[in-house]
C-alpha cells in the first residue's frame, strides 16, 4: 500500500499557456538578481580619493566654495584636503632660505637666526594632515600659477610676517626686486610708511607680490604710539560700515587677495556704525557699555570680504562677464603663546611644538576662527549669487599654529639679548613668527589654495576655446 497521488485533471489550451507565462515571468524575477550580482562581481567600485580627509573632529568645519563667472559652476582639477587637522612631525629637510640670504626683505625682529636665537630645531618639523599630503613649497609651481597676476596680503603685522615668508621663499629660486617701499622701521602702528605698503615684482614670471597695512580690514585710526606715556590717541577707533580704501581702491587690479588680522581686536578700541558707537573693548570713555571684540572683528571681516566681491561683480558687469577671475583667502587667526609674565625670560621659550592633545584650543582662539570660517562661507555664497567671479577661501591655520609655541622670536626680538648673561626681565615677542619658520607652512597650504583656483580657471578657459 502506498501513498495516494492527488489526479491530474487534464487542461484547457488556455490554461497551459496561463501556466506558460507564469514559468516565464517567475524564471525573469529569478535572473535579473544573479545579473545584477554578477555586475557588481565583475566590476568592484572605484577606491575611495586619499587625498581628501575627514573633518577634524572639534572646532567648525571650513567649507570653502567658489563663484565663478556669471555664477556657473568651475570645474575645481585638484582634490580638496583638510590641511587644518595634522601633526607636526620631524624632518630632516632644512628651509629653502635663511637670515642671511633673505636678511633684506624680514623684519629684523622676526630675524631669528641674526639675532642669536642658538637653537634650530624649530627649523625641522613638517606639517602632515590626516588623510592626504603637503608637498614640500616649489617656488617655480608658485610662480607658474600667478604668471601675469597680482598677489596682495592685506592685514596687520602677521600679514606681513606671511607676506615676507613668500617673498623669501620664492626669491630662494628666482630673482624679486623691491619696486615699491623700502626696509627699515618695524613696519608697525603709525610711521614706517615704507615699510607697511611694500611691493615686489619677479620678472621671470611677470607676478607682483605686495602688501598692504589694514590692521583692522576695515577703515579704522589706530592708537598712536606713544599712547603709553600720554602721547597721543590712547585707543583704536574702527568704522566697521566703512572700507579701507588704502588697499580696497586697488581690488581691480588683484588677482589674489589674502586677508590676515585678528590681534589689534584685542586693544582698548571703539567701534562705530554710520558715525554712532555701537560698542566697545576695554571702553576707554566713560559710560560706555562693554562688548568684547568677537562680534566687532566678525563684522569687518565681513565688511572686508564684501568690498572683495562688491568690487568683483562691478568689475565682471562692466566685462559682460568675462572678467579675469579672483581669488580671495582669509587666513585665519594665528594664537599667541604667552606662558606667564609678556617680560619673563622663558614667555615663550619652548623648542619643540606641542603633542596632538597636549595644549587644548583657547576659547578666544576658536571664536576667531569660528567667525573666520562662517564669514568665509557667506561671502563664497554671495559672491556665486553676483556672480562676480570670485572663488572665496579659508586658509586654517589655527590649530597648526596653536601647537608651534617653539616658533616664536621670543627674546630674540632684539639682537642677542642675553649676551652679557642671565637677565630677569626681558622683552617677548610671541605673537610673530621667525623666519624661516612656521609660517612658511602657510604658504605651503597657499600654493595648494591657489593651484586648485588657477587650474579650475585654466580648464575652464580651454573648454570655453575649444570648438
Amino acid at each position: 500500500m502506498g501513498a495516494s497521488t492527488p489526479r491530474h485533471h487534464s487542461s484547457s489550451p488556455f490554461q497551459r499557456s496561463l501556466l506558460s507565462r507564469r514559468i516565464i515571468t517567475f524564471a525573469l524575477y529569478a535572473l535579473v538578481p544573479l545579473a545584477l550580482l554578477h555586475y557588481l562581481l565583475s566590476f568592484p567600485p572605484s577606491p575611495a580619493p586619499t587625498t581628501s580627509s575627514p573633518s577634524p573632529p572639534q572646532g567648525p568645519k571650513i567649507a570653502a566654495a567658489a563663484g565663478a563667472a556669471g555664477g556657473a559652476a568651475r570645474k575645481i582639477a585638484a582634490p580638496r584636503c583638510d590641511y587644518s587637522d595634522g601633526a607636526w612631525e620631524r624632518s630632516e629637510a632644512g628651509p629653502l632660505y635663511n637670515g642671511t640670504s633673505c636678511g633684506e626683505t624680514i623684519k629684523a625682529a622676526q630675524n631669528c637666526e641674526a639675532h642669536g636665537r642658538p637653537d634650530t630645531g624649530y627649523l625641522r618639523w613638517r606639517w602632515r594632515p590626516r588623510g592626504c599630503a603637503l608637498p614640500p613649497f616649489d617656488p617655480a609651481e608658485f610662480l607658474r600659477l600667478v604668471r601675469g597676476r597680482h598677489v596682495a596680503f592685506v592685514g596687520d603685522s602677521l600679514a606681513r610676517n606671511q607676506c615676507e615668508s613668500l617673498v623669501c621663499l620664492l626669491s630662494s629660486a628666482f630673482p624679486a626686486q623691491l619696486v615699491r617701499g623700502a626696509g627699515g622701521g618695524d613696519g608697525d602702528g603709525d610711521g614706517d610708511e615704507l615699510r607697511k605698503f611694500r611691493r615686489w615684482a619677479f620678472p621671470s614670471h611677470n607676478a607682483t607680490l605686495s602688501v598692504f597695512w589694514s590692521p583692522f580690514l576695515v577703515n579704522g585710526t589706530e592708537k598712536a604710539k606713544g599712547a603709553a606715556v600720554g602721547k597721543g590717541l590712547d585707543h583704536n577707533r574702527l568704522y566697521l560700515d566703512q572700507p579701507n580704501e588704502r588697499w580696497a581702491a586697488e581690488v581691480p587690479g588683484i588677482d589674489v587677495v589674502v586677508l590676515s588680522a585678528g590681534h589689534w581686536f584685542l586693544h582698548s578700541a571703539l567701534f562705530y556704525d554710520r558715525g554712532a558707537v555701537v560698542g566697545c573693548h576695554h571702553c576707554p570713555e566713560p559710560n560706555r557699555t562693554e562688548t568684547g571684540f568677537f562680534g566687532a572683528f566678525r563684522l569687518a571681516v565681513r565688511g572686508a570680504l564684501r568690498e572683495v566681491v562688491l568690487r568683483g561683480a562691478r568689475a565682471q558687469r562692466r566685462q559682460g562677464g568675462s572678467g579675469a577671475p579672483k581669488l580671495a583667502v582669509l587666513t585665519t587667526f594665528s594664537p599667541a603663546h604667552f606662558e606667564g609674565d609678556w617680560d619673563s625670560p622663558t614667555a615663550c621659550a619652548r623648542t619643540e611644538p606641542y603633542a596632538p592633545g597636549e595644549r587644548a584650543m583657547e576659547y578666544m582662539d576658536g571664536e576667531m576662527l569660528r567667525a573666520g570660517a562662517e564669514e568665509v562661507a557667506a561671502a563664497a555664497a554671495d559672491a556665486r549669487a553676483r556672480g562676480a567671479g570670485l572663488t572665496v577661501e579659508a586658509l586654517q591655520v589655527t590649530r597648526m599654529a596653536g601647537l608651534r609655541a617653539d616658533g616664536h622670536p621670543g627674546a630674540y626680538m632684539h639682537p642677542f639679548p642675553f649676551a652679557g648673561g642671565a637677565r630677569e626681565r626681558v622683552p617677548n615677542d610671541c605673537v610673530h613668527w621667525c623666519l624661516p619658520g612656521p609660517i612658511d607652512t602657510w604658504n605651503e597650504i597657499l600654493l595648494q589654495i591657489v593651484k586648485r583656483w588657477a587650474d579650475g580657471v585654466d580648464a575652464d578657459a580651454s573648454s570655453s576655446s575649444s570648438p
